[in-house]
């Protein structure tokens, strides 16, 4: 087993070392200094895995920390209100995640993906030395990497190691009884749709309904009581010892772990990225086929007036949608302040200091990023492959066209969340005070804009869309990340309305010059099919 394992982690350096590779050959402006020859060195891939292996092990002790802190510790600031003891909500919440919902759903050994398949059948590795050898260091690591998490929800050291205890000892009484249903009825429970959506309905609000209902339960007295914590560390050591002594692991292998069921899953994650962008062709209206349409229009804008108007429903309906929901929310703000008209002056005081919250309103509303996938999945997926579509003059004049169409389409509701705020003003009677808000409402039509140039530009400096229907692409995740992560601290950020609206108005400007420049620059040799 000891030999499986290891060998199960020269094939994980070798992939994480390709991986590694893959991401320095991606970043803008260097990453050209990498060869391809750095593929075929084993010394540099071995050196270059464990360095990767590293900051995997780092990112995980960070990732139990980021979980605790955002599902745990940041959900009881905000759901929980009044005087309560913080740590004994803490022990709630992360026991329906942790304890509940987690070996429920997060079983390993009926978890199918392509690591399993390549090492079982194509490397012939003994099926139930990968098995226990994976479940053995994957729960020893989680034990480990979850110390410093349960720390600092304020658990006492030894504390948490008992409570760290039931947490293994939890998933392996999970995994054999799943095991032992199996083996006996051929039944998989967990990839049930009934019992994924039940578990994950019930724990959740188990976990965050109860105490914001303020039916707070105190685990303390059920996890640390010593004849629970016993029951439960003797059925985890059996649960173990029946996973250990189980004989029919190759046979589990080769019923479950089939090359269909693998790749099936591969082309159902491709089509779920794209579902929402693909378009019926036997539903396209007759007005839309007709060519003399835009005949005063030619080259690109011609076609990109015929893509957006045969492809207007898919787009259309997601601005109704934020419309809508903008529209139903002044409704009921209305409504709030006709009922408690004390509140019309708080309300009118935070439309005029909204200038940084508008920042991650217009990125969340934004339709940019879906109007990219539709146009990768529609048209440029196809025209990728010849390269005059990839010249810079062409690459720019697509650009606008685009750009200016996106821009259209993301302003409708910038202009209604303008618009309930104007009628919100005057339902207060604070008529003479729209001019205070008149920055607040510049601001939100430049964030519009902005947004439109950034996730179009991101689409053709990176493209992260492979011919396959996935997105791979580390450079764009870590981009939309920060983005996301500036945006939302601008909920924090206190300034001047109008200082905030200028700063806005420039970058816009800013960002869009450097987008025209930058894209003719290198667009031509990032925009590609992958």
């Amino acid at each position: 087993m000891i030999r499986t394992f290891i060998n199960t982690y020269k094939v994980s350096f070798a992939e994480e070392a390709n991986t590694f590779i893959y991401f320095l050959k991606k970043i803008p402006f260097i990453g050209k200094k990498f060869s391809d020859e750095l593929y075929n060195k084993t010394n540099i891939k071995l050196t270059l895995g464990i360095i990767s292996e590293v900051f995997g092990i780092l990112f995980k002790f960070v990732g139990k920390i980021i979980y605790v802190f955002l599902m745990i510790i940041l959900a009881t600031k905000f759901l929980i209100k009044g005087d309560y003891d913080k740590h004994i909500v803490y022990l709630q919440i992360f026991f329906f995640l942790s304890l509940f919902m987690g070996p429920l759903l997060g079983t390993m050994i009926f978890d199918s993906d392509k690591k399993v398949f390549n090492m079982i059948n194509l490397m012939r590795v003994n099926a139930r030395d990968y098995y226990l050898s994976q479940i053995i260091y994957i729960r020893l690591a989680d034990f480990i990497f979850f110390v410093p998490a349960i720390l600092i929800m304020g658990v006492p050291f030894l504390k948490a190691i008992l409570l760290l205890i039931e947490f293994t000892s939890l998933r392996f009484i999970v995994e054999a009884i799943g095991l032992y249903i199996y083996d006996k009825k051929k039944k998989i429970i967990c990839k049930k749709t009934y019992f994924f959506v039940g578990i994950f309905i019930i724990g959740l609000a188990a976990a965050y309904l109860l105490p914001y209902l303020g039916y707070i339960i105190d685990f303390n007295k059920i996890l640390f009581n010593l004849f629970i914590f016993l029951c439960i560390a003797i059925l985890g050591t059996l649960s173990f010892l029946y996973l250990w002594k189980y004989k029919r692991y190759t046979r589990l292998a080769k019923e479950y772990i089939t090359k269909d069921k693998i790749f099936i899953s591969d082309e159902l994650v491709s089509d779920i990225n794209f579902s929402d962008v693909e378009i019926d062709e036997n539903k396209i209206e007759k007005s839309q086929l007709i060519s003399k349409v835009y005949e005063d229009k030619e080259g690109y804008e011609y076609l990109n007036s015929l893509f957006f108007l045969r492809h207007r429903k898919i787009m259309v309906n997601s601005i109704k949608i934020r419309v809508v929901i903008i529209g139903i929310l002044c409704l009921i703000a209305m409504i709030t302040l006709f009922f408690m008209p004390n509140l019309k002056i708080q309300m009118v005081d935070a439309i005029t200091i909204s200038t940084p919250l508008m920042v991650f309103i217009m990125y969340t509303i934004s339709t940019t990023e879906r109007i990219c996938k539709a146009m990768f999945y529609n048209c440029d997926k196809s025209l990728l492959r010849y390269s005059y579509y990839t010249e810079g003059k062409v690459i720019l004049s697509n650009f606008t066209s685009r750009l200016k169409k996106i821009v259209s389409l993301n302003i409708i509701p910038a202009i209604a969340l303008c618009v309930a705020f104007i009628i919100l003003i005057i339902w207060c009677g604070q008529a003479s005070s729209l001019i205070k808000i008149i920055p607040t409402l510049i601001c939100i039509i430049c964030l519009s804009a902005f947004f439109s140039i950034h996730h179009l530009f991101m689409y053709y400096v990176i493209q992260p869309y492979t011919s396959e229907l996935t997105i791979k692409s580390p450079t764009f995740k870590v981009v939309n990340w920060i983005v996301y992560i500036l945006s939302y601290r601008c909920l924090h950020y206190k300034t001047s309305s109008y200082y905030f609206s200028i700063g806005v108005s420039i970058a816009t400007i800013i960002y869009m010059i450097i987008a025209l420049i930058v894209i003719y620059k290198v667009a031509p040799k990032t925009f590609k099919l992958k």
